[in-house]
């Protein structure tokens, strides 16, 4: 007992030395910090945090101390980011400056270290970006249309059978769209090991990747220590868990990949097209070559198939708490498309409503409220004031002149596609893509598939089947409150809802008559 009461005295001895001597190394700077709340000395602003949503914390902050908010957190400087030409001027005009990304310690501890998204910026980091530019660039997500279709025309044929299982269909088609373009794999219909796989993984690893949870982990590593039945220590038996998964959906659609390759395969993916590229340019494949292209077809399996799952449940969600919005998207389908067949890619332009359906659906909840966040490479100043070397920066897109801010979307708490429309209906220019992708060189480099993947199943959902509120036992619609859960990337939390087709009469015949006479 002894021993131990020393040792815990002795370090935080040492965090309350180093702590004052960092304050005084900073006091020689002529340029102060950011304007922030006040915190506890080294334990900073632990307490006051809302932390189930602290996105919302910061908008309160950002009310009294301005767009750019200073906090500390157990030693660690972080920034929040509560403007878009902040966000701009640092994440993306000194990218050079803030592409890093922080240790989170729970990738380490879960096995997932090598995804791109948190992968620090570096070598390693810019291979991966090219295995995702050369298959999910702009001009080459079209070679995915005719498997996105087929796809999502299954995903209506789930839903008439077993709309019950929304979650489960909506996880099976998100998953499935990526492991197709990454490996060029073909689930099976029903309870794909590998899907369910990524999906205990997404369960496990995405709640413990907020900043604050990582922080804590990283300044008391003794807790790593302590067993995993001990009270509040059930994420260390859940990263063991997910450490467990990686070999089996890291390792097991590669190798299908390569097979492929072996016999000859030609259809498009991940793999194919950066070992054609390399069989074109006549080299032979290093092993850190094949390890990172493992890794970003990895990454494209789990990180995608998460965020796109959270869209298009999103919408779902949306659908069902706004149903003249559902309706007037039915509407414009019905003019322009007709009920005879499903909306196409090709029908796209023609659908402006729909698209405005998306932005807001991503608009009213971003997936990521914070974004994924950055790291300052060296000091740097920024109007007048102090960015230490090493800080986290959160661009708070919740509140960014993006998400909520009123000043930009003015009700913004309320469910409106039609602030991206025009006077006449047409589609204004984007500018939800930060609220989307992010920043800077950190932007989502698959965000073109993302979108036209999403998109895809938006349209041909609304366009076969009525999303409403369940009934009660006297058939009275039971009220629906959309909650969202925590997190780096968040979701809507279980919800009821009745799925039914738009057309009377209509079943599994009927259904596959229109999926024949439609295209991608």
């Amino acid at each position: 007992m002894h021993d131990w009461t020393t040792t815990v005295s002795l370090a935080l001895g040492c965090s309350v030395v180093l702590y004052i001597g960092r304050k005084a190394l900073r006091t020689r700077t002529p340029y102060p910090l950011p304007p922030g709340p006040p915190g506890l000395p080294w334990a900073g602003n632990v307490i006051g945090v809302n932390a189930d949503a602290p996105w919302l914390t910061y908008i309160e902050w950002a009310k009294t101390y301005g767009d750019l908010v200073y906090s500390r957190l157990l030693g660690n400087d972080i920034i929040i980011i509560n403007s878009e030409k902040i966000a701009k001027d640092l994440l993306e005009i000194r990218s050079r400056n803030y592409s890093d990304r922080p240790n989170f310690i729970t990738l380490e501890l879960s096995g997932q270290e090598f995804t791109s998204s948190f992968m620090p910026y570096g070598d390693r980091w810019r291979l991966h970006r090219r295995f995702f530019h050369q298959t999910y660039r702009l001009d080459a997500v079209h070679r995915f249309f005719p498997y996105l279709h087929r796809r999502a025309c299954l995903l209506l044929q789930q839903l008439l059978e077993t709309p019950e299982k929304l979650n489960e269909h909506i996880i099976e088609y998100t998953a499935s769209v990526v492991l197709n373009s990454a490996y060029d794999y073909e689930p099976a219909p029903r309870k794909d090991e590998l899907i369910e796989i990524v999906t205990n993984v997404s369960d496990i690893v995405v709640p413990t990747l907020r900043p604050d949870i990582s922080i804590l982990m990283g300044a008391f590593p003794w807790l790593l220590y302590l067993p995993s039945w001990f009270p509040g220590m059930s994420i260390k038996r859940d990263m063991a868990v997910a450490r467990a998964y990686v070999k089996d959906y890291l390792e097991r659609p590669f190798e299908y990949a390569l097979q492929k390759e072996v016999i000859g395969s030609v259809a498009p993916s991940m793999v194919h097209d950066a070992l054609r590229t390399l069989e074109e340019d006549g080299i032979s494949p290093e092993e850190s070559w094949m390890k990172g292209l493992k890794e970003a077809s990895g990454t494209a399996f789990l990180v995608a198939s998460e965020t796109s799952n959270s869209a298009v449940l999103a919408f779902f969600l949306m659908m069902l708490v706004n149903p003249a919005v559902q309706e007037k998207a039915q509407a414009q389908i019905d003019a322009v498309v007709g009920r005879d067949r499903l909306p196409g890619m090709d029908d796209r332009p023609s659908l402006p409503y729909i698209d405005a359906i998306f932005r807001e659906t991503l608009r009213y909840s971003p997936i990521a409220p914070l974004s994924v966040p950055h790291v300052a490479v060296n000091d740097d100043v920024y109007n007048g004031y102090h960015i230490p070397k090493g800080t986290l920066l959160l661009a708070n897109l919740w509140f960014v002149s993006m998400a909520h801010d009123e000043s930009r979307y003015p009700n913004a708490d309320t469910f409106i596609p039609e602030r991206f429309l025009n006077d006449d209906g047409s589609l204004k220019p984007d500018d939800t893509e930060h609220i989307k992708f992010g920043f800077g060189r950190r932007i989502c480099v698959g965000r073109h598939f993302a979108d036209t993947s999403v998109w895809a199943v938006i349209a041909k959902v609304l366009a076969a089947y009525k999303i409403l509120k369940p009934l009660d036992e006297h058939g009275v619609e039971i009220p629906v409150e959309p909650v969202f859960s925590a997190g780096i990337v968040v979701h809507p939390l279980p919800f009821k809802c009745r799925i039914i087709p738009r057309f009377e009469g209509a079943n599994a015949e009927s259904l596959a008559q229109l999926i024949a006479a439609s295209t991608a």
